[in-house]
Protein backbone atom coordinates (compact mmCIF):
# COMPACT_ATOMS: atom_id res chain seq x y z
CA UNK A 1 0.00 0.00 0.00
CA UNK A 2 1.22 3.66 -0.42
CA UNK A 3 0.06 6.00 2.23
CA UNK A 4 1.13 9.45 3.12
CA UNK A 5 3.17 8.58 -0.54
CA UNK A 6 5.29 5.89 1.39
CA UNK A 7 4.90 1.94 1.04
CA UNK A 8 3.52 0.65 4.50
CA UNK A 9 1.71 -2.75 5.54
CA UNK A 10 -2.22 -2.80 5.50
CA UNK A 11 -4.69 -5.74 7.08
CA UNK A 12 -6.15 -6.91 4.22
CA UNK A 13 -8.99 -8.43 6.56
CA UNK A 14 -11.66 -6.17 5.59
CA UNK A 15 -11.00 -6.76 1.81
CA UNK A 16 -11.03 -10.78 2.42
CA UNK A 17 -14.25 -10.38 4.40
CA UNK A 18 -15.86 -7.96 1.32
CA UNK A 19 -14.72 -10.79 -1.17
CA UNK A 20 -16.29 -13.34 0.82
CA UNK A 21 -19.27 -11.82 1.68
CA UNK A 22 -19.60 -9.73 -1.57
CA UNK A 23 -21.28 -6.54 -0.12
CA UNK A 24 -20.57 -2.77 -0.14
CA UNK A 25 -17.37 -1.16 1.29
CA UNK A 26 -18.22 2.11 2.80
CA UNK A 27 -15.78 4.29 4.44
CA UNK A 28 -17.48 5.04 7.80
CA UNK A 29 -15.75 7.84 10.71
CA UNK A 30 -16.62 9.95 13.60
CA UNK A 31 -15.62 13.44 14.22
CA UNK A 32 -15.04 14.37 17.88
CA UNK A 33 -17.13 18.07 17.96
CA UNK A 34 -16.05 19.18 21.22
CA UNK A 35 -17.61 18.30 24.89
CA UNK A 36 -19.65 15.08 24.21
CA UNK A 37 -20.44 16.30 20.78
CA UNK A 38 -19.76 13.67 17.71
CA UNK A 39 -20.57 13.73 14.10
CA UNK A 40 -20.45 10.84 12.14
CA UNK A 41 -19.53 10.46 8.33
CA UNK A 42 -20.52 7.46 5.76
CA UNK A 43 -19.34 7.66 2.16
CA UNK A 44 -20.70 6.48 -0.76
CA UNK A 45 -20.17 2.76 -1.30
CA UNK A 46 -16.69 1.96 -2.69
CA UNK A 47 -15.79 0.91 -6.33
CA UNK A 48 -13.60 -1.91 -5.71
CA UNK A 49 -11.20 -3.09 -8.32
CA UNK A 50 -12.28 -7.02 -9.49
CA UNK A 51 -9.86 -9.66 -11.84
CA UNK A 52 -11.07 -10.75 -14.99
CA UNK A 53 -13.08 -13.52 -13.28
CA UNK A 54 -14.81 -10.80 -11.27
CA UNK A 55 -13.01 -11.66 -7.93
CA UNK A 56 -11.95 -8.97 -5.32
CA UNK A 57 -8.71 -7.71 -6.19
CA UNK A 58 -7.36 -7.76 -1.93
CA UNK A 59 -4.70 -5.82 -2.44
CA UNK A 60 -5.66 -2.90 -4.94
CA UNK A 61 -9.22 -3.14 -2.96
CA UNK A 62 -7.02 -2.16 0.34
CA UNK A 63 -5.09 1.10 -1.89
CA UNK A 64 -8.57 2.16 -1.98
CA UNK A 65 -9.47 2.35 1.13
CA UNK A 66 -6.53 3.75 2.14
CA UNK A 67 -6.95 6.45 -0.10
CA UNK A 68 -10.49 6.56 1.55
CA UNK A 69 -8.58 7.39 5.31
CA UNK A 70 -5.55 9.63 4.51
CA UNK A 71 -7.46 12.36 3.49
CA UNK A 72 -9.54 11.83 6.72
CA UNK A 73 -6.00 12.08 8.44
CA UNK A 74 -4.56 14.49 7.00
CA UNK A 75 -8.29 17.45 7.61
CA UNK A 76 -8.05 15.89 11.66
CA UNK A 77 -4.53 14.66 12.24
CA UNK A 78 -5.59 15.25 15.77
CA UNK A 79 -8.02 12.54 15.95
CA UNK A 80 -5.92 10.05 15.09
CA UNK A 81 -4.01 7.10 16.72
CA UNK A 82 -2.46 4.02 15.34
CA UNK A 83 -0.81 1.21 17.56
CA UNK A 84 0.57 -0.56 15.01
CA UNK A 85 3.84 -0.07 12.94
CA UNK A 86 2.28 1.30 10.02
CA UNK A 87 5.46 1.87 8.26
CA UNK A 88 8.56 -0.69 8.80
Amino acid sequence: MIFFGRRCKANPMLARLAQHGEGPIHGVRMLRLGGRRFRGELTEALEVPRDPDGRLNIECTMQAITCVVEPWVRGHPEQWLWLNRRWR
